[in-house]
């Protein structure tokens, strides 16, 4: 027997440790394409030794201290369904996979919460959740493949998070075991006032500074109605108009998508979803109607909205079914990237037209820009192929880093609902000045031997 086994066998039960070839390959990669790196900032990969897959905080406190007393690296495992690398496997070590701790522990609907254990997957927590009368406001592409846990880790944005919020807005509590073996819990209460918010240690974390195994979250009553509506706009500034004058309404639409995808019909189209009350959803709506038509928005098909709506989630259901087919994107000499950042809504419109400069002059093309949930989320969408430019993958690279530099510069953030991972490690030091510093002394201290997701968030 493998000695690395033999020693897992005294904490974790044999047919739960794997040193499989396959197994490990897969849980080696998330969804960052090969093709998205940037060629000067490659980082080393390795193969992991072995996985394990425990099913309680108890096994997991007693891998992360077996992990320190041998000098091993780990790298916790949720759905895999990350795109900036959290989960790529930089030293030989164990990888923590988590989908075996996926219970449901207790759905208290007088105070609105559950608490699930982080390897649960969102679509069966929703699903669970449906039958008790609530709905899990975390909706984000990955639904039937990102985990509880994972979704936390790097406090990612839903399709609702208009009115639910981001993930980690929605945690009231959490278990976790820290790098040096310890375990935190939380308190799982709406506010508190007493010294600093310990989830914050984990909201964002990408499993740096503790392994997330429970979490007690917000639920939501099933919403009465649900309404849908679609607008296609002349021009990106004329949606964005519209957009900002339903804010300053302070209207919030569940679901907001807008965006100006030059592959497809011209202009710039806007989904909007209410959902809730009906007498409130049916207010919203009709301002909402009304600042559309008044800023030059022609209505589409409300068939259109329903369409997107239901197929929201499929490109992570292909995912599920081929996991190598995003991982090898690029060896075609066809390299695709986006950008997801947060900017001062003032500053929006300025910056798009300043990116289609930078991305013009660096011969990439812009596939499409857009904003999800609010105005101060923007993201763009760039391609770049072999025979059209030199170097492509370099190409669109730079053009992505120079994009998110002048995010920093101009006083944004270069990521709102992805993490930073290894793909955007070399610009935390923009990102966050002396507060990396702060970031590494903290992780220094829960975790002397760095054994904790190393290589990730430049930590």
């Amino acid at each position: 027997m493998n000695p690395l086994r033999e020693k897992l066998t005294k904490i974790i039960e044999p047919e739960r440790i794997s040193a499989n070839a396959e197994y490990l390959d897969e849980l080696s990669w998330d969804a960052l394409s090969e093709g998205r790196f940037h060629p000067h900032h490659q980082p080393q990969l390795a193969s992991p030794l072995c996985a394990v897959a425990p099913i309680s905080t108890d096994e997991v406190q007693k891998l992360v201290r077996f992990a320190n007393q041998e000098n091993l690296s780990i790298v916790p495992f949720g759905g895999g369904s990350g795109l900036m690398g959290g989960a790529l496997s930089i030293r030989p070590g164990l990888v923590i996979d988590l989908r075996r701790m996926n219970r449901i522990l207790a759905i208290d609907s007088e105070s609105r919460c559950a608490r699930v254990q982080a390897g649960a997957v969102l679509e069966a927590v929703d699903l669970a959740l449906n039958q008790a009368g609530f709905i899990l406001g975390h909706d984000p592409w990955t639904v039937p493949v990102a985990t509880i846990g994972g979704a936390i880790s790097t406090n990612s944005v839903g399709y609702r998070a208009g009115i639910y919020g981001s993930m980690g807005e929605q945690v009231l509590g959490l278990e976790a075991v820290l790098p040096n073996g310890e375990v935190l819990r939380t308190r799982p209460v709406a506010k508190h006032s007493a010294g600093l918010n310990l989830n914050s240690l984990l909201i964002g974390g990408e499993g740096c500074f503790g392994i997330i195994t429970e979490a007690t979250i917000r639920i939501f009553p099933k919403p009465e109605a649900r309404l849908f509506r679609g607008y296609l706009f002349a021009s990106f500034e004329q949606g964005y108009g519209a957009i900002q004058a339903m804010f300053h309404r302070r209207l919030r639409p569940a679901l907001l998508d807008f965006g100006d995808d030059a592959e497809k019909q011209g202009g710039a189209i806007l989904y909007l979803v209410f959902e809730g009350n009906h007498e409130l959803n049916a207010v919203e709506e009709s301002q909402a109607v009304a600042l559309c038509q008044a800023n030059g928005g022609k209505e589409l098909p409300r068939s259109d909205a329903e369409e997107f709506w239901r197929e929201r989630h499929e490109i992570a259901r292909r995912f599920a079914r081929n996991r190598r087919e995003r991982r090898e994107r690029g060896r075609d000499g066809i390299y695709r990237d986006w950008i997801h950042v947060a900017l001062p809504s003032s500053k929006v419109l300025a910056f798009r037209s300043a990116a289609q400069e930078i991305v013009e002059r660096h011969g990439v093309r812009l596939q499409e820009s857009g904003l999800w949930v609010q105005p101060e989320l923007f993201s763009m969408r760039l391609g770049a192929e072999d025979g059209a430019v030199a170097k492509p993958q370099l190409a669109l690279e730079e053009a992505i880093e120079e994009l998110l530099r002048l995010v920093q510069h101009i006083g944004g953030s270069m990521e709102y609902t992805h993490g930073v991972g290894v793909k955007l490690a070399p610009l935390m030091a923009e990102e966050h000045g002396y507060g990396l510093q702060v970031m590494r002394q903290i992780k220094k201290i829960l975790d002397p031997n760095n054994i904790l997701n190393p290589g990730k968030m430049a930590l």
